[in-house]
This record gives structure tokens, sequence and C-alpha cells, in this order.
């Protein structure tokens, strides 16, 4: 890939032994100058992969800048602030080591689709990306997550990629740019958090569930027992392929999580969530089904 310009990649993650090596696989070929990552205290051999990959791309060596959490913060306060933290950290790390001409930011489960090579960096500021949602449905639930199909209708602008200046700040996940930064939306992310696996989806909602606060507590609670949906998203739409996001997509609005619990509330589990087993998040034990979001001893 022969982009004109220097990026380096800024990433955290936890546990993502699963994906990180494709991950770093994918942004390798676009982060030419170097990917940044913060682990936050993983227990799996996410770290051991990292530490190990190295990959000459096109003649440049891409390295790996690597931050180590001491420990996990469990206080979902603390886990909050760490969205913004551990992304400042590594932030300034790209800067410091390589100071790039752009900054790439992402996560372990997105791939970016965009014409790197074409873009006109000089014009703008920063980059956001429309965010398409992946799930698992009847008919992949037994594939591998690089192999679904079917996606939500909704998307969210999400801030990717920026220019390299002083005012860029991580408050959270989403930075915060200069008032008159120049931002243009173009350009799309596959977003797979929801669609890796089956026992991904408990775990993440036993996580948002016990380390989270606020809306993410009662969110992710609703939506236990539905990593399997037939035919429609999180938020009640008709599922749509990748190839008709740009006709039929259509922004996630501020009141989408109000309709979410609406229309499973209203007896729609049974009909598109199906029934599976998968180990309980905190003891390990596979003794927890669900058929249709209802648990079942």
């Amino acid at each position: 890939m022969n982009i004109p310009v220097k990026i380096a990649g800024i990433t955290r993650i936890r546990n993502e032994a699963h994906i990180i090596l494709d991950t770093l696989e994918f942004y390798s070929k676009i982060c030419n100058a170097g990917i940044f990552i913060y682990d936050d205290a993983s227990t799996d051999e996410t770290l051991d992969i990292c530490k190990s990959y190295r990959l000459g791309i096109e003649g440049c060596y891409v390295g790996i800048g690597l931050t180590i959490a001491d420990n996990w913060d469990t206080d979902p306060k603390l886990r909050q602030k760490a969205e913004g933290f551990h992304r400042r950290v590594v932030h300034e790390q790209a800067k410091k080591e390589v100071n790039p001409d752009w900054i790439l930011c992402f996560d372990a489960d997105e791939r970016i689709e965009f014409d790197f090579e074409n873009f006109d960096y000089d014009s703008y500021d920063a980059v956001y990306c429309k965010l398409f949602d992946y799930y698992i449905t009847p008919e992949d639930a037994d594939k591998s997550w690089k192999e679904r199909r079917w996606i939500g209708p909704e998307f969210r602008r999400l801030p990717m990629l920026f220019r390299n200046t002083p005012e860029v700040y991580f408050y959270d996940r989403p930075m915060k740019f200069k008032e008159n930064a120049r931002i243009i939306t173009t350009g799309y992310v596959k977003h797979y958090g929801k669609a890796i696996s089956v026992q991904d989806w408990e775990n993440k909602c036993h996580y948002y569930m016990t380390y989270r606060d606020g809306t993410y507590v009662e969110k992710w609670k609703n939506r236990r027992g539905r990593a399997i949906h037939k035919g429609v998203s999180d938020f009640g739409n008709p599922l749509i392929t990748w190839e008709e996001k740009d006709e039929e997509g259509f922004m996630l609005g501020p009141k989408m999580h109000e309709k979410e619990k609406a229309f499973w509330t209203k007896g729609n589990k049974l009909k598109y969530t199906d029934e599976y087993s998968f180990n309980d998040p905190v003891s390990g034990n596979l003794s927890t089904y669900y058929r249709g979001g209802s648990r079942i001893k």
C-alpha cells in the first residue's frame, strides 16, 4: 500500500488473543509508522502475541510500542476513565517516538475500509467513518467471525483518523478536536465486537453488567441470551448485508436504545433470538442455557 503520509496506529486491548494476530496483520499494512498498544492487564496470550509480532510490509519494518497495565481496575468509574486515559498514554507515546503525520485510532475488533492512498490529507484534520455492527445469525453461528454476513442497518459516526496536532485530546474513545478542525465523514468500519462468538458475547454482557455503570448495565443485562440474531439487530431493525449499507443504512439516533428496550420487552425474544449454551463467565461451568433470552437451568 502506497500511503503518502506517515501514519501511526494506537489501540487499547484486553484479552484479545482470539483476534489480535489478525488485527495486527490488518493494521500493519496501513500504519507505516508503527502500532502503539496499551494492554489493559490481559490474562490470556494477548501479550505474548504482541511481543513476538514483527512484520515487514513492502520493505518497511513495522514495529510495535507496548504499554502494559500493572493491574486491572474493577471500579466502574475507573473503568470509564480508562477509556480515555489508556488512549492518551499511547497517543502521547506515538507522538514522542515517531512523530507521525496522522494517527489512526482503532479497537481490536474493528476493520476499517478507507482509501488511504488517495485521500486528500492536506484539506482535512480528521476523518469520521461510518461504523456498522456485524451479528451472529443461525446460518453462521458455527463459523468464524470473519465469515459473518449480516450487519445492522444502524451506523455510528466514529472519529478514526486524525492529524497529529497538539489540540487533540482523549477524554473518552471519541477524541476532542479544536473548534475549527476540518472534518470529513468518509469510509467505513466493520465492527465485529458483537459477532466474535456466542461465548464472547456473554462475556461482554457480564463485563458491562459488572464493571460499568449507568445505561451500560441495563442495556447489556437485557442483551444476555441474545447472541444469535434471527433477522433483526439489537435495535429491532431488519439485518442487511455489507453491500446494502449505502442504500439501507441510517445513523443510530439518540433514542435508539430506548427503542431497543421497548422492542425486546414486547415478547420478541423468542421470535428473534436462538437457543444456545455457553460457559458461565464467572464459574466457567457449562451450566447456563438460554432460549430467547430466558434463563433455563
